[in-house]
């Protein structure tokens, strides 16, 4: 048993260590060397926006982009056949911001189908996508003139949370962007975020392949880096809170639901074989895990198992540090004790739900369609 208990150990230690000690580490050296070179001007970006009943979930953008210092060429706002106020909103609270409301034809439908009608109608050298949920600092777009050229940046979209319990909603996407971002510095990254993902048009014309995921309705940034990515694009992950954009957590668990089993089906339907590798891995890693505490508590050994318990804690909370501290995530952080006993349960329960369930977004049913 000891012997099991030092080789889950050995691994899981190794495997964190060279992830997000290395790989953040030569991370850090592929973002420094980002900022190099020509710079990319704000006056060669669009900013496309598509949207869809979102009255309520609107505001914080439409005041970020008020209160910011500068703006870019254009932001384009795409509505995908909304049926409340969201025009109206729009309309009223930017006033003295120049933008453009395009209506999606009737045929069409959908964030995917939104954004490539939108970026018809552009002309800029740079695509900017955000969700219409998000929200951002007075000096985010100023930060972007200190990018350089690249095909496509893979910008930080953070989770936050406005009741205490909602905390535990923000946890396993920061854990992923840690691991993505330290997976970038070692070789490269395997999920990207829709709601603040900046490419280049040409290359989004060039490359773009929607006719192997136009029947999944989401999923259009881990598609649209899938296609980068095999065409070896230059793409270019940035981990600093100055590029951030901040979205509201969901507000229950069954909302929660829905946005994870949304997550894992795109995700399991790219088909990227290190994102499948270490997701199996991973998978290993915690029945193991979940194996030697209930081994030990079966044996009446609990002192030991709280002792394991907690030795794994203290080395996911110390690896993981210092990226929820670049977030400014510290009750997220403090919260890693508690998530640690519900991981298991709620992936169980995914696994279990994955294959029934039609997780619905926007009043539409989403996910891979199982044909």
């Amino acid at each position: 048993m000891n012997f099991l208990i030092c080789g889950f150990f050995i691994v899981y230690f190794t495997l964190l260590f060279l992830i997000l000690v290395l790989g953040l580490l030569l991370h850090r050296k592929k973002e420094n060397e980002s900022l190099l070179g020509k710079k990319i001007q704000l006056d060669q970006i669009t900013v496309i926006i598509p949207f869809r009943n979102e009255e309520k979930r609107i505001v914080g953008l439409l005041e970020s982009i008020r209160k910011s210092k500068k703006l870019p060429s254009k932001v384009l706002f795409i509505n995908d056949h909304s049926e409340d106020n969201s025009i109206g909103l729009i309309t009223s609270q930017l006033t003295e911001i120049p933008f453009e409301i395009l209506e999606l034809p009737t045929k069409l439908f959908g964030k995917k189908q939104a954004i490539r009608f939108g970026i018809k109608h552009c002309e800029t050298e740079y695509i900017l996508c955000m969700d219409a949920d998000v929200s951002f600092s007075e000096n985010y777009f100023e930060q972007l003139e200190k990018l350089t050229s690249a095909d496509m940046y893979l910008l930080p979209a953070v989770l936050v949370a406005k009741r205490a319990f909602e905390h535990l909603f923000e946890i396993d996407l920061l854990l992923i962007n840690a691991l993505n971002t330290g997976l970038n510095g070692l070789s490269r990254p395997i999920i990207a975020s829709g709601a603040n993902l900046l490419f280049k048009r040409k290359s989004f014309l060039k490359f773009d392949q929607i006719e192997k995921h136009a029947h999944i309705p989401s999923g259009d940034d881990i598609y649209l880096l899938r296609d980068f990515r095999e065409a070896k694009c230059d793409v270019r992950v940035v981990a600093n809170k100055q590029f951030q954009v901040i979205t509201e957590t969901p507000k229950s668990f069954n909302e929660f639901l829905h946005q994870r089993i949304r997550w894992i089906a795109k995700t399991s339907d790219v088909k990227d074989h290190l994102s499948t590798f270490l997701a199996i891995f991973q998978i290993i890693l915690t029945l193991g895990f979940i194996g030697i505490i209930v081994k030990l508590i079966w044996n009446h050994q609990y002192q030991f198992a709280l002792a394991i318990y907690g030795l794994k804690t203290i080395l996911d909370m110390a690896l993981f540090f210092s990226f929820f501290k670049e977030f400014k995530r510290p009750i997220a952080w403090f919260l890693i004790p508690v998530y640690q006993l519900i991981f298991p349960m709620y992936n169980l329960l995914l696994l279990i739900t994955l294959p029934f369930f039609k997780p619905q977004w926007k009043g539409r049913y989403s996910g891979v369609n199982r044909r």
